[in-house]
């Protein structure tokens, strides 16, 4: 009778023995298959150069001071955002929009050497890289020398997905009748 018993349910513990374990090794299968599938193509990977021009009114709606300054001469804790107006050309009003620069720039140094961090996202509106972006920060270093600072190309939208690169921002030109700053920007940019 013992048996008979074991005789029934041997091949039904087997059967939901190998039912788990078949369960158990296909869950593991779709973790793993999950982790390498692809989610996406990736296209072939590309340097780009960008030439313009951003002018900042240093006293109008594009330029608002969100904190006040700490230290008149030195300007710390002073926090502006910006919406500016990035152009093929140097003069704001007679050149090609080719987009907006967004963000904001603070003095975060209580010394005399002057010297600004800025956070912006450059959003493109002309060509190519309409709906595209461009998120750049880093230190700039202002002259009217025409010396050059370098700041970091954090990443992108659009076109420019998985951006990485740096840009070269220099002084151009300034009115300061209309409190007008223009720089020039050469921007160096990988993306797929």
């Amino acid at each position: 009778m013992a048996s008979t018993k074991l005789s029934v349910f041997l091949p039904l513990l087997v059967t939901l023995l190998l039912a788990a374990l078949l369960s158990s090794l296909a869950a593991a299968e779709s973790q793993t298959s999950f982790a390498t599938k692809k989610l996406f193509t990736m296209k072939k990977e590309k340097l780009t150069h960008l030439h313009f021009y951003w002018s900042n009114f240093q006293r109008a709606p594009t330029a608002v001071s969100v904190a006040p300054i700490l230290n008149n001469a030195t300007f710390y804790g002073a926090v502006t955002i910006n919406d500016d107006t990035l152009t093929l050309g140097p003069d704001p009003d007679n050149s090609t929009s080719v987009g907006k620069a967004r963000g904001l720039y603070h003095f975060p140094s209580n010394t005399t050497s002057f010297v600004y961090e800025m956070i912006y996202s450059f959003a493109f509106t002309y060509g190519d890289y309409n709906g595209s972006s461009l998120s750049l920060l880093g230190s700039v270093f202002p002259s009217l020398s025409g010396t050059a600072s370098e700041l970091t190309v954090a990443g992108g939208t659009g076109v420019f997905r998985f951006a990485r690169g740096y840009a070269v921002l220099k002084f151009a030109s300034g009115d300061p009748k209309r409190s007008l700053l223009v720089n020039e920007l050469d921007v160096y940019v990988s993306h797929y």
